[in-house]
């Protein structure tokens, strides 16, 4: 796989190994496409202080479409995580599974607690309702090309993410966080969603509530390394 800025003189691409944390992890390999999704997985991974090997894609120098990364994501898509042979590319599956693996019950109210079911519910929802809209404006702004894109289309889905950002407002008004007292997952989940739409200039100024919510977490130092680089690679 090629890490972008790793080549020098026509010399071949080379993974680089970049310490996440503090606990040693040999196997676990993470393919980041900086803005994308897999933001959300190198998130968790210094937030839960993993040390990692990342590996830097790109949509500009051809990474994400080599046969040897089709092998690992047939998609040609960011993330992927490589732990020692166990290979996911659904970023909320990630999420699940390094909780699950290496969590120690950091991050996630345990099974049966009182407040497992919300927990659940807005770490699917990050997925499940605020992306959906957010990647509909992107495709008709940026991705598709121009005779895809529709005008309509794009007003809809505008619509649609105020709903959905309205319903994030109320329940993040006076809250520091999502679900309970404590950080967790699912804030990491739903605020690349917020993030991405700032980033493209899709978030609304109302509800006040989701800005500052979001500038929480953003002052995170482990939010703020999940999103250095800007987006694209």
């Amino acid at each position: 796989m090629a890490l972008r800025g790793a080549r020098r003189y026509g010399a071949p691409h080379r993974a680089t190994p970049v310490a996440c944390g503090m606990e040693r992890i040999d196997v676990l390999k993470l393919y980041h496409l900086p803005g994308s999704r897999s933001c959300r997985v190198l998130w968790l991974i210094f937030e839960l202080g993993l040390e990692c090997e990342i590996e830097k894609m790109s949509l500009a120098d051809g990474s994400l479409r080599t046969k040897s990364y089709r092998e690992l994501n047939p998609l040609g898509k960011a993330p992927t995580l490589d732990d020692g042979g166990v290979v996911l590319y659904e970023s909320g599956a990630i999420v699940e599974y390094l909780l699950e693996r290496y969590g120690a019950g950091r991050l996630a109210p345990a099974v049966g607690s009182a407040g497992r079911a919300q927990y659940l519910q807005w770490l699917h929802w990050g997925e499940a309702t605020l992306l959906p809209p957010i990647a509909a404006i992107n495709g008709n702004r940026f991705v598709l090309a121009e005779s895809d894109r529709s005008e309509a289309a794009l007003d809809v889905a505008r619509r649609q993410l105020s709903r959905v950002l309205n319903v994030l407002g109320g329940v993040v008004a006076n809250r520091e966080f999502l679900v309970g007292d404590e950080f967790s997952a699912a804030d990491i989940m739903v605020g690349y969603g917020v993030r991405l739409a700032k980033m493209v200039g899709e978030l609304p100024e109302q509800p006040e509530s989701i800005h500052e919510w979001h500038d929480g977490l953003a002052a995170r130092p482990a939010y703020q390394r999940a999103f250095d680089g800007g987006f694209g690679g």
